[in-house]
């Protein structure tokens, strides 16, 4: 079976959910690149839960915008295998959140697994309004 990822989203208020289920290949262990529907605002925070079927250790998680670069700030690097995590996703050194501007093209990406059938629960946080 290909490795698959899921999105749906969520209103909670002024704060937005992106939650994304992936299931790795199930003989390849790999998991598609996936563009995020568009959105505007200010990332919050990351939270990942590793399933049934846990991933490799230090997994990684990236959201990749049209220049190449990780719009998670590297928060999503190195996740853990059997513990959920949630993290602020905060410009290096600062207390500012990276913002989103609805015209952008952003790709959310997986590196690291190499289980098979590897399943990731997670969701993204996000504050609406202007970036």
């Amino acid at each position: 079976m290909a490795g698959s990822v899921t999105i749906s989203h969520y209103t909670i208020g002024n704060v937005r959910r992106i939650n994304f289920s992936v299931v790795a290949d199930a003989a390849a262990a790999t998991i598609p690149d996936t563009v995020l529907p568009k959105f505007q605002g200010r990332l919050l925070a990351l939270h990942t839960n590793p399933g049934a079927t846990a991933p490799t250790a230090n997994y990684d998680i990236t959201l990749i915008d049209g220049d190449g670069l990780d719009r998670l700030q590297s928060v999503g690097l190195n996740r853990h295998t059997t513990s959920s995590e949630q993290v602020p996703v905060v410009y290096t050194s600062t207390s500012v959140n990276p913002p989103v501007s609805v015209d952008e093209t952003l790709t959310l990406t997986f590196a690291n697994n190499a289980v098979n059938s590897a399943i990731i629960v997670g969701n993204l946080y996000y504050l609406l309004g202007g970036a």
